[in-house]
């Protein structure tokens, strides 16, 4: 089946179309096989009218062959002479190709090789066509082509002589009636987008010709037309099978009858015998292997559930014969792997259009629609999601019935799934052993598109086995993983979890096991309704009210294990909290003090952000404590003793703007991996000494007051990233030498340091040392002692204040004369670092377009491309996706991306590059001009914050940062040439006019007079910008002599650098740039003027870069 126009319908005018030549067979054979088909009941077509003198199939006769289920076609020796008898059988041919029709070849009284290859009278007659039709070249091919594939068909060949016709004829019958009394299936009243599936299917199934066995199975969760499909693929093939059989409900029927029933039923169809008997199964399956490993069988197996209902069923595909198909249905889709299933489909939920489709169908039925109707339907449609079991039922049900009944069902649908939807659904539900049944429950509950690692948490916490439950909920279609790591899980399943845990007890919200509705929640607690049996309370509270309650509804609680509450009011804090609890999340707790009896010994999570906590007891009945977060608690002053935490991984006190004193204790906590103390601005000493064997993250940004770093007692192998910045530490202790881990070490804004101790130039694995807005800062006293040994792996990002070029010293520092602003774990090998000479173009904010071009001959230059860009205004650092593609001459010659992580807070520009020179294969034009395009696409940024179990980031931002694209280069020559567009039109009148006067400013105070060889060159092309205006605001008198001017062509408000371009190029010169544009060419020959137009705090930089012994910079304010 090649085509689209399959007929998914179950319904024929006719079971048997006959084909013939008229003169040969009319008056015998074909009328003694007709009469005999008809006395079985088969309704046969017959051409009783000698219409097939012409040469036409007339549309009567069409709509017979398209209405016809199997095709008999007699081959008699006239039946190729007859050009109509020709055309009827490629019409034939055609239907069975795209709608899976029967053909079954009589060669009456004719050798099958004639047909097949044209010879005897079949080549006589095809020999007559070619003359006449001499004029068509395709019209004869075609027929030779229908011939040789009707010849290749499995048929039946008659000799006169060496049997009886009326045998013969018989023996055709009973073949016609095995295939005919093959009851097709119901699919459908209304079939919707089944053609394009049942397509995809058989192309799954292969061929009929396959020598093997094929096996599909086709999946999906419960009601979204697994079984629909099956049927409409079966009816589609059968005829082209000697056994077929249907085995439908397989779950209930194994249940209900067991296997051993299913087995004979499977035998008995596919071999039309009745009363076959097997005993038990392991006879049954040797049964079956022998009676049908010659045989080519269809067989379905539809809504299997277990293992061994496919072992016993069709445990091999060496069972059947060649040939033969096997479909199987199934919501389970590690049955298929047990199986070692490959060919899977999966049926997915139908989209907008064809869902609104079905539901029309079932809702109206042929009924003109209202177009009052039109809002509500659509909501309706929504509220199914494509799942085409609620489309029936809900279409079905609302039938006949008012605007107003309409509303009020949707009304109760949304709240309590409709009791037909349920039932399908539960079946996967009922399947799941009760872990399992736990996990699904706290998803459909909570956490639907959370990510997954936190659900995993979670659902550990909550006592479950988590990979296998979530392993198994996916094989079952209950759940899936997308790309962004992401649990989804269907609408209409993720109501039918709910319902389950509703029907709990559907009066008393307190008696269920998981509370999620906001409403339930303030009625347990302010009714103090609870009782033992909850185990998950989660709110969030999005409007003002507050909970007025007494504080003792946690009381009854007795099994409550997760108790999550974020954005919630309450009237007073909690007087009793149950010891039950694994996971206490509360956004704004609201006393200033735990319970003094909450003894919670398998509490694991302690999170208490933005709180009113002042003070606490000793945590050391907290034994099983792992998280502890006291974000934001502005009231607490001092941290007690935490020694007897011996399993805590992560402490948080980032913002307690008045913690003073934080115990000694937290120095020694051996499992401590993460330790933040973000804007504790009353901070003065966070421990005297440190000994973390565990630690890989110390994160001290923003503590002001923080004067010293504590003693490193003992090695610290695990450490990775210390944040010091915003800190007042003097001096960093010697022992820092002990954290041989270390590879970043971030000291931004450290303005009382001036020094790195001499211990810190050899760690091992150090890769970064961030030094921005250091005043005063000298990296060691001595500086020609500094060289490639030391920092043997070390990147130094040096910044003070606004300078933005590197001396020479920072530079011998850094590996390979290496900047590095960002994470290096997160970026690609495609990016590397280097900084030599900048060429700069503006470029907007999350757009994807071609970027300022270059052009090139000889050899590709030693360039390297960076994106940069304004630091972000809000407190998370930020994570933007870039992605990079370079084509030359219109040709992509390489393409990659990387995640690019940047900083808060910092004053200069983020800066990230990629190497071009060693991505780009030689398929360019080596003597002659080459245009080089960027492709660049940015994605919008997201927080990365700290990897923090009970996080919760607003993964939006406030404002759009501003990046740019730059070139940098390791020399400039006149084999290269720039062209970018950039800046907004009001920046080009304060750019340009600043431009010109340091042009001058270069030209003439900074480069020597033996350097001044050599002319300058401006063309300036736009009608704003005219001699005149220029001269009255005082500009063109400052222009160099050397400098010639040309009249405006053009009013384009656009600017472009196009470097080095003399008028004796013949590449793209100043005369073929485009209108608009700004030329500086052959200034110094040594020298080259770029204009770096990243914006820091409203002001242009101008770099201006001649040898590389001679780098200069400048500021415009």
């Amino acid at each position: 089946m090649t085509q689209s126009s399959l007929c998914v319908s179950s319904n024929f005018t006719y079971d048997v179309f006959l084909s013939f030549r008229g003169i040969d067979t009319r008056e015998n054979f074909t009328r003694d096989l007709y009469d005999s088909l008809d006395q079985k009941g088969i309704h046969t077509f017959i051409d009783e009218e000698e219409i097939q003198k012409g040469e036409q199939i007339t549309p009567s006769l069409l709509q017979a062959i398209q209405q016809s289920r199997i095709f008999i076609v007699v081959f008699s020796n006239n039946y190729a002479s007859s050009t109509f008898c020709l055309n009827e059988l490629v019409t034939i041919l055609e239907c069975s190709d795209t709608q899976g029709r029967l053909v079954l070849p009589i060669f009456y009284d004719v050798d099958p090789s004639h047909v097949r290859h044209q010879t005897g009278a079949y080549g006589d007659a095809l020999k007559k066509h070619e003359e006449r039709y001499s004029d068509d070249k395709n019209k004869v091919p075609k027929w030779r082509d229908a011939l040789y594939q009707a010849a290749n068909i499995s048929g039946w060949h008659f000799q006169h002589g060496s049997e009886s016709e009326y045998k013969f004829i018989a023996k055709i019958v009973e073949e016609v009636t095995k295939k005919t009394d093959r009851t097709r299936l119901h699919v459908a009243d209304n079939p919707v987008a089944l053609e394009s599936r049942v397509l995809e299917v058989a192309s799954l199934l292969g061929s009929d010709s396959d020598k093997a066995a094929s096996m599909v199975a086709i999946y999906g969760i419960g009601g979204v037309g697994k079984s629909t499909l099956a049927r409409a693929v079966y009816n589609q093939i059968s005829n082209h099978f000697d056994g077929v059989c249907f085995l439908a409900d397989i779950r209930v029927n194994a249940t209900n009858h067991g296997l051993v029933q299913l087995q004979e039923t499977l035998l008995s169809e596919i071999l039309c015998e009745k009363d076959i008997r097997v005993r038990d199964v392991y006879r049954g399956i040797s049964i079956i292997k022998k009676r049908l490993q010659k045989k080519k069988v269809l067989l379905v197996l539809d809504d299997v559930d277990k293992a061994k209902q496919i072992q016993v069923l069709a445990g091999g595909q060496d069972w059947f014969g060649s040939g033969s198909k096997i479909i199987i249905t199934t919501r389970d889709k590690h049955l298929l792997s047990i199986h070692e299933i490959l060919k899977l489909y999966e049926v997915k939920q139908l989209n907008h259009e064809k869902s609104l489709e079905l539901f029309n169908w079932h809702a109206f039925r042929n009924r003109k629609i209202d177009p009052c109707y039109g809002d509500i339907s659509n909501r309706a449609v929504s509220y199914a999601h494509g799942l085409p079991l609620a489309l029936e039922v809900i279409g079905s049900h609302l039938f006949g019935k008012s605007l107003d009944v309409w509303k009020s069902a949707l009304d109760k649908y949304e709240r309590i799934l409709h009791k037909d939807i349920l039932e399908i659904l539960k079946v996967s539900y009922d399947d799941l052993d009760e872990d399992e049944k736990g996990i699904f429950l706290d998803i459909a509950c909570f956490f639907n598109s959370y990510e997954i690692s936190y659900v995993k948490e979670i659902l550990y916490l909550h006592g479950f086995k988590v990979e296998n439950g979530i392993q198994v909920l996916t094989d079952k279609s209950l759940i899936k993983v997308d790309g962004n790591g992401c649990v989804r899980m269907h609408d209409l399943v993720q109501d039918m979890g709910r319902e389950i845990v509703r029907q709990e007890s559907t009066l008393e919200p307190g008696r269920r096991s998981r509370l999620w509705f906001d409403d339930d929640i303030v009625h347990v607690l302010e009714e103090n309704t609870g009782t033992g049996t909850i185990e998950v309370i989660i709110i969030n509270l999005c409007n003002d009210k507050e909970v007025q309650w007494s504080g003792e509804a946690f009381k009854k609680m007795k099994n409550l294990k997760i108790l999550i509450i974020r954005s919630a009011r309450f009237s007073r804090g909690p007087l009793k909290l149950p010891n039950s609890l694994r996971v206490l999340d509360w956004s704004g707790y609201p006393s200033d003090s735990l319970p003094a009896d909450f003894n919670p010994k398998n509490l694991m999570i302690l999170s208490l952000p933005e709180s009113c906590l002042i003070s606490f007891k000793s945590l050391k009945v907290f034994e099983s404590l792992n998280f502890l977060d006291f974000e934001g608690c502005k009231l607490l002053t001092e941290l007690p003793n935490l020694s007897g935490l011996a399993n805590l991984g992560a402490l948080c006190l980032d913002n307690c703007t008045n913690l003073i004193t934080i115990h000694k204790s937290v120095g020694f906590l051996d499992r401590l991996v993460l330790l933040s103390t973000q804007g504790c601005n009353q901070l003065e000493i966070l421990v005297p000494c440190i000994n973390l064997s565990s630690l890989e993250t110390l994160d001290m940004r923003g503590c002001s007051r923080l004067k010293s770093f504590p003693e490193v007692l003992g090695v610290m192998e695990n450490i990775r990233d210390v944040y010091l910045d915003g800190t007042s530490i003097e001096k960093l202790p010697f022992s820092i030498g002990n954290l041989v881990g270390l590879e970043r070490l971030f000291l931004r804004e450290c303005k009382s340091l001036t020094r790195l101790p001499d211990s810190i130039r050899i760690l091992p694995k150090l890769e970064i040392i961030m030094v921005y807005d250091c005043r005063g800062f000298q990296l060691f006293e001595d500086k020609e002692k500094v060289g490639s040994k030391v920092f043997p792996k070390t990147m130094v990002v040096f910044n003070e204040g606004k300078r933005t070029v590197l001396d020479a010293c920072s530079l011998n520092i850094c590996a390979n004369n290496a900047i590095e602003v960002c994470e290096p774990s997160f970026i690609s090998n495609d990016f590397r670092f280097v900084f030599k000479g900048i060429f700069e173009g503006r470029v907007n904010w999350c757009i994807k377009k071609s970027s300022p071009c270059f052009w090139f001959r000889n050899k590709f230059p030693q360039i390297i491309l960076c994106c940069s860009g304004e630091p972000p205004m809000n407190k998370d650092n930020m994570i933007l996706d870039f992605k990079l593609s370079v084509l030359i001459n219109g040709t992509k010659q390489f393409s990659s991306s990387c995640n690019y992580i940047f900083s808060a807070g910092r004053i200069s520009d983020q800066i990230l590059m990629c190497d071009l020179v060693c991505k780009v294969e030689r398929s360019y034009l080596e003597h002659e001009w080459n245009k080089v395009e960027i492709l660049y696409e940015f994605k919008y940024p997201m927080p990365l914050g700290s990897e923090r179990i009970m996080a919760n980031h607003d993964r939006t931002t406030t404002r759009n940062p501003s990046w740019s694209l730059i070139y940098v280069c390791q020399d400039i020559k006149e084999d290269v040439k720039f062209m970018s567009e950039f800046m907004e039109y009001k920046e080009l009148l304060r750019m340009f006019y600043r431009l010109l006067l340091y042009y001058k400013l270069v030209a003439y105070q900074s480069i020597p007079e033996t350097m001044m060889e050599g002319h300058a060159r401006l063309v300036w092309k736009h009608r704003c910008f005219d001699e005149d205006w220029l001269r009255t605001k005082g500009i063109m008198t400052q222009l160099p002599r050397a400098m010639a001017w040309d009249q405006p062509t053009s009013s384009h408000k656009d600017i472009r650098v196009v470097d080095n371009m003399g008028a004796d190029n013949k590449g793209p010169s100043d005369d073929r740039a485009s209108p608009g544009s700004l030329c500086l060419g052959n200034i110094v020959p040594a020298l080259t003027i770029c204009v770096m137009l990243t914006r820091v705090e409203m002001s242009y930089s101008v770099l201006v870069a001649a040898s590389p012994q001679l780098m200069m910079f400048f500021t415009m304010i």
